[in-house]
């Protein structure tokens, strides 16, 4: 089954309530009604009628305490349609949001943290995409999971064990996978020196030491994380990633960003994000140029994240 089939199954078991911020577009509202029609979750379609004075007073007075916010700025800010969403996740009027048709994904970040909060052992927010290419020898069955590729631009060693730890937890949780996690650099196990590289291995050994139960390692060059005949030339000892890495963390953004549209394009692979993550429930970022079955992708992707039973 095609990842994106396995997630729509997911979501529609979920029942989730999605909010879409960016009402006035019509490729969202052609997204709604397509994911309302065929049973992947609820759509809820922001427009500026709903955001009434009496809606925008109720989650000012609830986030008041919560943000330490004086109420008449609340109430300013709640006037916003992506931060009346964010608040209307965050009081569990809705199960997740997607964003991004007309605003920066910084702006979708920054409502997502006021409101929505990040979880308690994480840091920063951070995204990922689902990478899922015809070649089934790589990943997980053709399926790789790239890290960060939309938002941290240039981590330190600290934020990207992070960044590892929360894309771990998010493909356990989304794709049901026991991740395999690669640290990707320019280096293999010490073959090049440099304070970069260092990065690397410092955030490894962070991982290694608070997080057990990950399956992790690095640093190394892609075609050792990916490549088993590689892995076996490159590396003196055993491994359980190298050569068969189903997550590939990448050192900064620069990397990150340029690997994915990389794949996407000479490799023909299909790109689903970037989904953010760390916050308390889900959210996805969208591109300004998304279609709509980017849009119905994205919703299919925040839905399949919903916890019902935590909620």
């Amino acid at each position: 089954m095609a990842v994106m089939d396995a997630l729509i199954a997911n979501a529609k078991k979920k029942k989730a309530h999605i909010v879409f911020p960016e009402g006035h577009d019509p490729r969202v509202v052609k997204a709604a009604k397509k994911l309302e029609r065929e049973g992947i979750a609820h759509p809820i379609v922001l427009e500026e009628k709903d955001l009434t004075a009496k809606k925008i007073s109720k989650y000012a007075h609830a986030f008041t305490d919560l943000t330490e916010l004086p109420i008449e700025i609340l109430e300013m800010m709640l006037a916003e349609p992506l931060n009346f969403a964010a608040a209307m996740v965050a009081a569990g009027d809705a199960d997740g949001m997607v964003a991004g048709l007309d605003c920066a994904t910084q702006d979708v970040i920054m409502s997502s943290q006021l409101f929505i909060k990040i979880l308690d052992n994480i840091s920063l927010p951070s995204s990922f995409f689902i990478m899922e290419l015809d070649d089934p020898k790589f990943g997980e069955d053709g399926c790789l999971v790239f890290a960060d590729c939309a938002v941290v631009v240039q981590p330190t060693f600290d934020e990207l064990a992070d960044i590892a730890i929360t894309t771990a937890d998010s493909v356990k949780h989304l794709l049901g996978w026991e991740p395999r996690v690669a640290l990707l650099s320019f280096s293999t196990k010490g073959s090049a020196g440099h304070e970069e590289v260092k990065k690397v291995i410092k955030a490894l050994d962070k991982v290694q030491t608070n997080r057990l139960d990950i399956k992790i390692d690095g640093e190394f060059q892609a075609d050792t994380a990916l490549d088993p005949k590689v892995a076996r030339t490159k590396i003196e000892v055993d491994s359980e990633v190298a050569g068969k890495a189903n997550v590939l963390i990448f050192p900064d953004l620069d990397a990150g960003n340029t690997g994915y549209k990389l794949v996407q394009r000479l490799a023909g692979a299909k790109a689903y994000g970037p989904v953010l993550q760390g916050f308390r429930h889900p959210v996805s970022d969208l591109s300004r140029g998304a279609t709509v079955d980017d849009i119905v992708g994205a919703a299919v992707v925040v839905a399949a994240q919903v916890n019902k039973e935590a909620m």
